[in-house]
Protein backbone atom coordinates (compact mmCIF):
# COMPACT_ATOMS: atom_id res chain seq x y z
CA UNK A 1 0.00 0.00 0.00
CA UNK A 2 1.34 3.47 -0.99
CA UNK A 3 1.79 6.26 1.47
CA UNK A 4 -0.04 8.59 -0.90
CA UNK A 5 -3.43 9.37 0.66
CA UNK A 6 -6.59 8.47 -1.24
CA UNK A 7 -8.06 11.28 -3.31
CA UNK A 8 -8.50 12.85 -6.75
CA UNK A 9 -5.33 13.41 -8.76
CA UNK A 10 -4.55 14.37 -12.38
CA UNK A 11 -5.13 11.37 -14.56
CA UNK A 12 -1.92 9.87 -15.90
CA UNK A 13 -3.74 9.28 -19.20
CA UNK A 14 -5.52 12.59 -19.74
CA UNK A 15 -4.48 15.87 -18.18
CA UNK A 16 -8.00 17.25 -18.56
CA UNK A 17 -9.31 14.52 -16.28
CA UNK A 18 -8.79 13.60 -12.68
CA UNK A 19 -8.77 9.99 -11.43
CA UNK A 20 -9.34 8.60 -7.94
CA UNK A 21 -6.38 7.06 -6.13
CA UNK A 22 -7.41 4.61 -3.32
CA UNK A 23 -4.00 4.55 -1.64
CA UNK A 24 -3.11 1.33 -3.44
CA UNK A 25 -3.98 1.87 -7.11
CA UNK A 26 -5.87 3.95 -9.62
CA UNK A 27 -9.57 3.22 -9.75
CA UNK A 28 -11.97 3.33 -12.69
CA UNK A 29 -13.54 6.54 -11.36
CA UNK A 30 -12.63 9.71 -13.27
CA UNK A 31 -14.05 13.21 -13.71
CA UNK A 32 -13.27 16.44 -15.56
CA UNK A 33 -10.46 18.40 -13.98
CA UNK A 34 -12.53 21.59 -14.05
CA UNK A 35 -14.05 21.01 -10.57
CA UNK A 36 -13.34 18.80 -7.55
CA UNK A 37 -15.66 15.93 -6.95
CA UNK A 38 -16.41 14.03 -3.76
CA UNK A 39 -14.81 10.66 -3.12
CA UNK A 40 -16.74 7.89 -4.87
CA UNK A 41 -18.77 5.31 -2.96
CA UNK A 42 -16.99 2.09 -3.82
CA UNK A 43 -19.28 -0.96 -3.41
CA UNK A 44 -16.55 -3.46 -4.17
CA UNK A 45 -12.84 -3.29 -4.80
CA UNK A 46 -12.16 -1.94 -8.30
CA UNK A 47 -10.16 -4.11 -10.67
CA UNK A 48 -6.44 -3.64 -10.31
CA UNK A 49 -4.75 -1.48 -12.94
CA UNK A 50 -1.43 -2.54 -14.32
CA UNK A 51 1.52 -0.53 -13.12
CA UNK A 52 2.72 -0.02 -16.72
CA UNK A 53 -0.51 1.57 -17.87
CA UNK A 54 -1.11 3.61 -14.72
CA UNK A 55 2.11 4.37 -12.84
CA UNK A 56 1.70 5.44 -9.23
CA UNK A 57 2.19 9.12 -8.64
CA UNK A 58 5.35 10.22 -6.97
CA UNK A 59 4.96 10.38 -3.22
CA UNK A 60 4.50 13.76 -1.73
CA UNK A 61 3.66 15.08 1.67
CA UNK A 62 0.36 16.70 1.07
CA UNK A 63 -1.07 16.64 -2.41
CA UNK A 64 -3.37 19.54 -2.91
CA UNK A 65 -6.64 18.72 -4.62
CA UNK A 66 -7.37 20.72 -7.71
CA UNK A 67 -9.62 23.64 -6.86
CA UNK A 68 -12.35 24.85 -9.14
CA UNK A 69 -11.93 28.26 -10.77
CA UNK A 70 -13.51 31.07 -8.77
CA UNK A 71 -15.33 32.42 -11.78
CA UNK A 72 -16.98 29.14 -12.73
CA UNK A 73 -19.33 28.34 -9.82
CA UNK A 74 -22.10 27.30 -12.17
CA UNK A 75 -19.69 25.14 -14.18
CA UNK A 76 -18.53 23.55 -10.94
CA UNK A 77 -22.08 22.50 -10.09
CA UNK A 78 -22.58 21.07 -13.59
CA UNK A 79 -19.25 19.29 -13.46
CA UNK A 80 -20.02 17.83 -10.03
CA UNK A 81 -23.34 16.47 -11.26
CA UNK A 82 -21.64 14.92 -14.31
CA UNK A 83 -18.95 13.38 -12.10
CA UNK A 84 -21.55 11.97 -9.72
CA UNK A 85 -23.41 10.44 -12.65
CA UNK A 86 -20.20 8.89 -13.93
CA UNK A 87 -19.46 7.49 -10.46
CA UNK A 88 -22.96 6.01 -10.10
CA UNK A 89 -22.77 4.45 -13.58
CA UNK A 90 -19.38 3.01 -12.78
CA UNK A 91 -20.57 1.60 -9.46
CA UNK A 92 -23.63 -0.01 -11.03
CA UNK A 93 -21.48 -1.48 -13.81
CA UNK A 94 -19.04 -2.92 -11.29
CA UNK A 95 -21.86 -4.40 -9.24
CA UNK A 96 -23.44 -5.93 -12.34
CA UNK A 97 -20.11 -7.31 -13.48
CA UNK A 98 -19.26 -8.90 -10.12
CA UNK A 99 -22.71 -10.30 -9.35
CA UNK A 100 -23.81 -11.45 -12.81
CA UNK A 101 -22.52 -14.99 -12.43
CA UNK A 102 -24.12 -15.38 -9.01
CA UNK A 103 -27.51 -14.32 -10.33
CA UNK A 104 -27.23 -16.72 -13.25
CA UNK A 105 -26.57 -19.63 -10.90
CA UNK A 106 -29.06 -18.68 -8.14
CA UNK A 107 -32.44 -20.39 -8.43
CA UNK A 108 -35.27 -18.07 -9.37
CA UNK A 109 -37.78 -17.49 -6.63
CA UNK A 110 -41.31 -18.39 -7.45
CA UNK A 111 -43.59 -15.39 -7.85
CA UNK A 112 -46.50 -17.33 -6.49
CA UNK A 113 -46.87 -17.16 -2.72
CA UNK A 114 -46.10 -20.35 -0.87
CA UNK A 115 -49.13 -22.34 0.16
CA UNK A 116 -48.97 -23.08 3.84
CA UNK A 117 -50.43 -26.45 4.61
CA UNK A 118 -52.53 -26.20 7.70
CA UNK A 119 -54.09 -29.07 9.47
CA UNK A 120 -57.80 -28.90 9.67
CA UNK A 121 -58.98 -29.19 13.26
CA UNK A 122 -60.26 -32.62 13.99
CA UNK A 123 -63.96 -32.81 14.49
CA UNK A 124 -64.74 -33.38 18.16
CA UNK A 125 -65.99 -36.83 18.95
CA UNK A 126 -69.58 -36.47 20.08
CA UNK A 127 -70.13 -37.58 23.64
CA UNK A 128 -72.26 -40.71 23.84
CA UNK A 129 -75.83 -39.94 24.63
CA UNK A 130 -76.73 -41.62 27.90
CA UNK A 131 -79.44 -44.16 27.48
CA UNK A 132 -82.31 -43.19 29.74
CA UNK A 133 -83.01 -45.83 32.30
CA UNK A 134 -86.58 -46.87 32.16
CA UNK A 135 -88.25 -46.54 35.50
CA UNK A 136 -90.05 -49.75 36.20
CA UNK A 137 -93.74 -49.21 36.47
CA UNK A 138 -94.99 -50.72 39.69
CA UNK A 139 -97.46 -53.47 39.16
CA UNK A 140 -100.96 -52.42 40.03
CA UNK A 141 -102.14 -53.67 43.37
CA UNK A 142 -104.41 -56.62 42.97
CA UNK A 143 -107.97 -55.67 43.35
CA UNK A 144 -109.73 -57.08 46.36
CA UNK A 145 -112.04 -59.86 45.35
CA UNK A 146 -115.66 -58.92 45.34
CA UNK A 147 -117.33 -60.80 48.20
CA UNK A 148 -120.91 -61.88 47.90
CA UNK A 149 -122.50 -60.09 50.84
CA UNK A 150 -125.62 -62.27 50.72
CA UNK A 151 -123.55 -65.46 51.00
CA UNK A 152 -121.49 -63.93 53.81
CA UNK A 153 -124.56 -63.02 55.84
CA UNK A 154 -126.02 -66.50 55.36
CA UNK A 155 -122.85 -68.35 56.41
CA UNK A 156 -122.20 -66.07 59.38
CA UNK A 157 -125.82 -66.42 60.55
CA UNK A 158 -125.60 -70.24 60.32
CA UNK A 159 -122.45 -70.43 62.50
CA UNK A 160 -123.91 -67.98 65.03
CA UNK A 161 -127.13 -70.08 65.25
CA UNK A 162 -124.99 -73.16 66.02
CA UNK A 163 -123.30 -71.28 68.84
CA UNK A 164 -126.67 -70.36 70.35
CA UNK A 165 -127.63 -74.04 70.28
CA UNK A 166 -124.41 -74.98 72.07
CA UNK A 167 -125.15 -72.35 74.71
CA UNK A 168 -128.65 -73.81 75.20
CA UNK A 169 -127.11 -77.26 75.72
CA UNK A 170 -124.75 -75.87 78.36
CA UNK A 171 -127.73 -74.46 80.32
CA UNK A 172 -129.50 -77.83 80.23
CA UNK A 173 -126.32 -79.64 81.30
CA UNK A 174 -125.87 -77.26 84.26
CA UNK A 175 -129.45 -77.84 85.31
CA UNK A 176 -128.87 -81.62 85.14
CA UNK A 177 -125.63 -81.26 87.08
CA UNK A 178 -123.68 -82.80 84.20
CA UNK A 179 -120.00 -81.96 83.60
CA UNK A 180 -118.44 -83.95 80.74
CA UNK A 181 -121.01 -82.64 78.29
CA UNK A 182 -119.98 -79.09 79.19
CA UNK A 183 -116.48 -79.81 77.83
CA UNK A 184 -117.96 -81.01 74.55
CA UNK A 185 -120.13 -77.90 74.25
CA UNK A 186 -117.23 -75.48 74.79
CA UNK A 187 -115.23 -77.34 72.12
CA UNK A 188 -118.07 -76.88 69.61
CA UNK A 189 -118.25 -73.18 70.45
CA UNK A 190 -114.49 -72.80 69.69
CA UNK A 191 -115.00 -74.64 66.36
CA UNK A 192 -117.80 -72.29 65.28
CA UNK A 193 -115.68 -69.27 66.24
CA UNK A 194 -112.93 -70.53 63.89
CA UNK A 195 -115.46 -70.95 61.08
CA UNK A 196 -116.58 -67.35 61.49
CA UNK A 197 -112.94 -66.16 61.36
CA UNK A 198 -112.39 -68.02 58.05
CA UNK A 199 -115.18 -66.27 56.15
CA UNK A 200 -114.40 -63.81 53.31
CA UNK A 201 -115.59 -60.43 54.53
CA UNK A 202 -117.22 -57.70 52.38
CA UNK A 203 -115.34 -54.40 52.20
CA UNK A 204 -117.82 -52.39 54.22
CA UNK A 205 -117.39 -54.64 57.33
CA UNK A 206 -113.70 -55.45 56.81
CA UNK A 207 -112.81 -53.60 60.05
CA UNK A 208 -115.85 -54.15 62.24
CA UNK A 209 -116.05 -57.91 61.65
CA UNK A 210 -112.58 -58.85 63.01
CA UNK A 211 -113.10 -56.59 66.03
CA UNK A 212 -116.38 -58.30 66.78
CA UNK A 213 -114.77 -61.76 66.58
CA UNK A 214 -112.02 -60.70 69.02
CA UNK A 215 -114.68 -59.73 71.55
CA UNK A 216 -116.51 -63.03 70.96
CA UNK A 217 -113.38 -65.09 71.58
CA UNK A 218 -112.74 -63.16 74.81
CA UNK A 219 -116.20 -64.18 76.19
CA UNK A 220 -115.56 -67.81 75.13
CA UNK A 221 -112.35 -67.79 77.15
CA UNK A 222 -114.32 -66.59 80.21
CA UNK A 223 -116.85 -69.41 79.67
CA UNK A 224 -114.09 -72.01 79.43
CA UNK A 225 -112.63 -70.81 82.73
CA UNK A 226 -116.12 -70.93 84.33
CA UNK A 227 -116.67 -74.54 83.17
CA UNK A 228 -113.39 -75.55 84.82
CA UNK A 229 -114.79 -74.33 88.20
CA UNK A 230 -117.88 -76.58 87.84
CA UNK A 231 -119.84 -73.78 89.54
CA UNK A 232 -123.31 -73.60 87.96
CA UNK A 233 -123.98 -69.90 88.66
CA UNK A 234 -120.59 -68.86 87.27
CA UNK A 235 -121.14 -70.99 84.19
CA UNK A 236 -124.58 -69.56 83.52
CA UNK A 237 -123.33 -65.98 83.91
CA UNK A 238 -120.57 -66.68 81.36
CA UNK A 239 -123.17 -68.20 78.98
CA UNK A 240 -125.16 -64.96 79.09
CA UNK A 241 -122.03 -62.95 78.17
CA UNK A 242 -121.27 -65.22 75.21
CA UNK A 243 -124.86 -65.07 73.96
CA UNK A 244 -124.86 -61.26 74.08
CA UNK A 245 -121.63 -61.13 72.02
CA UNK A 246 -123.06 -63.67 69.53
CA UNK A 247 -125.97 -61.32 68.84
CA UNK A 248 -123.62 -58.32 68.50
CA UNK A 249 -121.58 -60.26 65.93
CA UNK A 250 -124.78 -61.17 64.10
CA UNK A 251 -125.59 -57.45 63.86
CA UNK A 252 -122.22 -56.80 62.13
CA UNK A 253 -122.83 -59.66 59.68
CA UNK A 254 -126.30 -58.40 58.83
CA UNK A 255 -124.83 -54.96 57.95
CA UNK A 256 -122.62 -56.42 55.21
CA UNK A 257 -123.41 -55.15 51.70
Amino acid sequence: MSNVPAGWYPSPEDSTQVRYWDRAQWTQHSAPAAAPVPAPVVDSAPPALSAAAYPAPAPFASPAPIAAPASAKKKWLIGGAIAAGVIVVGSVGAAIGSGGSDRDEAPQASAAPAVVQTEEPAEPTPAPTPTPTATPTPAPAPEAPVVDAVAFRAQAGSHLDDMNKDLDDIIVTVQENGFWRLLSNTGELAFNSGQLDALEVPANVAVAWPESLVSLEATLDVLSDAVSTQDGATILAAVDSVRAQVEATRGVADSAL
